[in-house]
């Protein structure tokens, strides 16, 4: 059943992006008509993407540069937000999960030493906070703690991302008879739950890779993100 390596992850993901942005962005426009599970399946792409840039921290050869290049690309993010007037910018938030893990790792390594200690988990809250302000604010903030702290124990990081997933139909439970309405038309993020089914599929390995594989996946999200923005104002 482990089937799916990181390449084939990551192309998964950028789909289900992409079908979520051209319903987003281009539903609606003139006689376009974008059915809504476009919607649904772009619910799957932000929990892979959390999901492999915490195995991408665990194996990257260089935790600095790697968040680097995420900031970086979030920085491109911003001016581009700007001039598009548009509010996407999930590389900030992967970029501070990042660096939210290296500063558990820094508590870990020195939590004998209160001083450094107190301020690893000071810069830690601030991060996470910080998050919380990001595109994927809690939701982000979640799935990165949910696994990094059970990425050894999958069968209880899946028990703990379902729960918090589906937490949202609870809270949509009092609205009545206008319930199902609302989980399947309105507020929908609970769809992300099915990611879980690909991320246990996951196999470890890295699969198809080089120096241009890996600037596709940074380039892509900008890229596809101005080409889809420019089909909906010509609409």
């Amino acid at each position: 059943m482990k089937r799916f390596n990181t390449f084939i992850l990551k192309i998964m993901a950028i789909i289900f992006m992409t079908l979520d942005h051209v319903y987003t962005y281009i539903a609606g426009k003139g006689d376009i008509n974008i059915p809504i599970w476009f919607g649904y399946l772009g619910k799957l792409a932000a929990p892979i993407f959390f999901y492999l840039i915490v195995e991408g921290f665990f194996h990257t050869k260089s935790r600095k540069k790697y968040s680097g290049r995420l900031l970086g690309v979030a920085g491109l993010m911003a001016i581009i937000d700007i001039i598009l007037d548009i509010h996407n910018n999930i590389f900030l938030s992967l970029g501070l999960g990042v660096i939210l893990m290296s500063v558990i790792e820094y508590c870990k390594e020195n939590k004998r030493n209160s001083k450094k200690l107190i301020f690893g988990v000071l810069v830690s809250i601030l991060v996470s906070v910080l998050m919380m302000f990001t595109e994927a604010s809690y939701y982000g903030l979640a799935m990165i703690l949910t696994f990094y702290f059970f990425r050894e124990k999958k069968v209880i990081m899946s028990i703990v991302y379902i729960v918090f997933s589906l937490l949202p139909v609870l809270g949509n439970l009092s609205l009545g008879e206008y319930f199902t309405e609302s989980i399947f038309l309105w507020d929908y993020q609970w769809m992300m739950v099915f990611s879980i089914i690909f991320i246990n599929m996951y196999n470890g390995k890295l699969g198809f890779n080089n120096k241009f594989i890996k600037w596709f996946f940074y380039g892509f999200y900008p890229i596809h993100l101005m080409i889809i923005i420019l089909i909906s104002n010509v609409y």
